[in-house]
This record gives C-alpha cells, structure tokens and sequence, in this order.
C-alpha cells in the first residue's frame, strides 16, 4: 500500500508542480436555437447560444452579493435568468472566450425552449467554453456591474488538504482556487496519503481564500476548515461525484415535417 501511493504521490507531484494561473473558467453549457427559414445554419447558432450562456453566467459571479438583478419582462419569463447580463455584454459572446468546441451535438428536436410559440423544432448542442475571465471582469468593471479589482501585495498561503482518497478532489480544489481573482498561482509542494500541501500565492490572507474556495466549491465538494492562520490553512475534503445527467432518448419528429 505505501509503495502504491508513494508512486502515486511521484505522479500527482510530477503533474501538479505547475502553477495554476487564475485566467480562465471551463465548463459545459447547453445552447438552443429556434430552427426557421430565415435561420440557415442553426447549429452555427445554438453553439453562439451556448457560449454566449457560459460568457453570461461566469460574468454574473462576478456581481456584488447585495446585487438585485432587473426583473424580467412577462414575455420575457423563459429566458435564462442571466439573459439580461448577456444582452449587457455585447452582441458578440466569442470575444469573451479563448476555446469552445461542441461535445455533444443532439441536432433537432421538438421545440421545449425556444420563447417564441410559434417554433416547432429548435436545435440542440452542448459545448466546452473557456472563459476568458479577466476579459469578462474588464467589461462588467466598465459598465459599473463589477467592483474595479486591486491587486494587492503577493504572499504565500500554505493550505494544507485532508481527507484526499484518490487526485481528483484535490485537482477540483486547484481548479476551484485557480478561478478565485485574489489567487495568482498554485503548487502542490507536497503529497502523502490522503493529505496534500499547496502554495498558493495569493493578494489574500488563508481567511479569505478559504471562504472564497468554500463559495466557489463546485457541486459534489465539500470543504471543512480544520484550523486556520493568516498564512496558513488546513481544510478537509470529501468528494461525492456529480451524477451524469440523464440521457434523452431521440424524439421522432412528426410524419410530413420537413
């Protein structure tokens, strides 16, 4: 057992040396587009949907807390709730991002999104985005939605990860400090079994990098404080796996549609 995970640590320290700089989000968004004659190319369109929803919900975590978002107009109740943050940030969303491809392509389907009534079929596709955050936050400082970041002066906070059973919860906690604005670089300094230490250079103090860690903890990681200094940290993990989401069966489209 300890041969195995002083292997494992070999690895795990060979793969995370690298620092981590807090630039860009990754994830996955669902882009719909209405299918009409005047649209001919509505893939092309339900991919600019999906960027332009990933661009708009990484745009409003940067929001104050105490923010009340505009109510939304009664024709307007199906729209995704940062519909009105998209609208703010411009008509084009691939300004905001760096890469995006389609992952899953699931073409036409009866219309179950589209707000306008009229539209039978619409088309479907889920894509990979990596937002561009600084490009996003530059925007929403401009139009007055985002406080203007300072950065302060560098040090280093030594966050000490416990409760580790395998690499991937501890990647999920670099990754989550990585989109903390106030985080420059991570580094794993070290790695034994079920316990690792990072360095994270930080504008920061540990008090609030671990609240914003907690904040931003994705679903299916749970953070507990152990103890805390200002310079240092140790948190436990535990690691629960999103359940897929489910899978949709094809719909036949109706006899005689085109």
């Amino acid at each position: 057992m300890r041969a195995r995970w002083g292997a494992a640590a070999l690895v795990w320290l060979a793969f995370a040396s690298a620092p981590v700089a807090a630039q860009e989000q990754k994830g996955q968004s669902v882009g719909v587009a209405p299918i009409t004659k005047d649209d001919p190319s509505p893939r092309d369109s339900a991919l600019r949907a999906a960027v332009r929803t990933a661009v708009a919900d990484a745009a409003a975590a940067m929001l104050p807390a105490s923010f009340a978002p505009p109510a939304r107009p009664p024709d307007q109740t199906d729209r995704e709730p940062n519909a009105w943050l998209a609208d703010k940030l411009g008509a084009d969303p691939f300004a905001y991002v760096t890469r995006f491809r389609i992952v899953e392509d699931r073409g036409r389907r009866p219309a179950m999104f589209s707000a306008d009534k009229s539209v039978e079929f619409e088309y479907v596709v889920v894509a990979e985005v990596n937002v561009d955050l600084d490009a996003v936050r530059a925007k929403m400082e401009k139009l007055g939605l985002a406080e203007h970041s300072a950065r302060g002066p560098s040090r280093e906070v030594t966050l000490v990860v416990e409760g580790l059973t395998s690499y991937k919860p501890l990647a999920v906690v670099r990754e989550t400090l990585a989109h903390d604005r106030g985080v420059r670089s991570v580094r794993a300094v070290e790695f034994t079994p079920g316990r690792a230490v990072l360095a994270v250079d930080a504008d920061q103090d540990a008090s609030g990098l671990i609240a914003g860690l907690t904040r931003r903890a994705p679903e299916g990681l749970s953070v507990t404080m152990v103890d805390q200094t200002p310079a240092r940290a140790t948190v436990r993990v535990q690691w629960q796996p999103p359940a897929p989401p489910p899978t949709v069966p094809p719909t036949a489209a109706k006899p005689g549609a085109d």
